[in-house]
């Protein structure tokens, strides 16, 4: 594979269908550009499931497959623990992989990809969505706040460690940030409301203090385009901007495209559109 890196990210909604031998998940992949890296949220992969996390690492070949899944018994109960999970693909030619999760993510939401060939860092991440659930500590059940409050730290959490890895490399972090950053990124309304305010504010300022490049919005400054797809009680769109790719500044000289892949028929099975980055080697 020569030419730009191409990277894509998507929330799958679960992985879980494609690992079946009936779909063809590489002709879906080769038809999402045949990307170098492959980030995917929402794997809902349990961590136990021996049988399924064989087959998610054999499902590319070509490809290597890191992963983080969920192991948090107290906090995620729901869907016999089958929630969350990202797993990022990376082929065989970009050479060297190294693959980390902080010790601090127990629900499977953040994996780090260092391609040190390519002096790359990419931040494949599921971000929390805030609802009033209290958040109990992973490790001694204490009580912790609520999911609000879970999810602004977790915001923090990945920029601090984004930070981290500037210091020796150019960083991609391309996920589901379950924010939308601004009126132009929701339709029919943004939610004003706190604590959704606070997490949005929060977000943008980190945005802005450390100098990273929301991509789309940079090349496209007032353009409506959406990565979520739902409808309202009436069947209106009820459509919103909550995945995207952001890159430190050094990087941006050699983002050759950016886009999202919002056909219908490039979403098969979940409500989330792929999104695409080409960087020059």
């Amino acid at each position: 594979m020569k030419g730009p890196i191409r990277l894509c990210s998507w929330n799958v909604t679960s992985l879980i269908p494609w690992l079946e031998p009936s779909r063809d998940f590489g002709a879906h992949v080769t038809a999402l550009g045949a990307p170098h890296i492959l980030c995917l949220q929402e794997v809902r992969v349990r961590p136990g499931d021996a049988d399924a996390v064989a087959r998610m690492r054999d499902r590319l070949p070509g490809y290597r497959c890191e992963f983080s899944l969920c192991n948090d018994p107290r906090n995620v109960k729901f869907r016999g623990g089958r929630a969350y999970g990202v797993a990022t693909y990376t082929h065989d030619s970009l050479g060297t992989v190294v693959g980390a999760t902080p010790a601090w993510d127990r629900e499977g939401r953040v994996h780090v990809t260092a391609l040190p060939d390519h002096g790359l860092a990419v931040v494949n991440l599921y971000a929390v969505n805030g609802t009033s659930k209290p958040y109990l500590d992973p490790d001694s059940g204490e009580p912790r706040g609520d999911r609000h409050a879970y999810k602004q730290r977790f915001q923090e959490q990945v920029f601090d460690l984004a930070g981290e890895l500037r210091a020796n490399a150019s960083v991609i972090l391309a996920g589901d940030w379950n924010v939308s950053r601004s009126a132009l990124d929701v339709t029919p309304r943004l939610r004003t409301e706190e604590p959704h305010a606070t997490a949005r504010a929060k977000l943008n300022d980190r945005l802005a203090k450390d100098g990273w490049i929301d991509v789309l919005r940079h090349r496209e400054p007032e353009a409506r385009r959406y990565t979520w797809f739902g409808r309202t009680r009436t069947g209106a769109l009820d459509a919103a901007r909550v995945d995207y790719i952001v890159v430190s500044p050094d990087l941006l000289p050699r983002v050759i495209d950016a886009s999202i892949l919002d056909r219908r028929e490039q979403r098969p099975g979940t409500d989330h559109a792929p999104l695409s980055l080409a960087i020059a080697r």
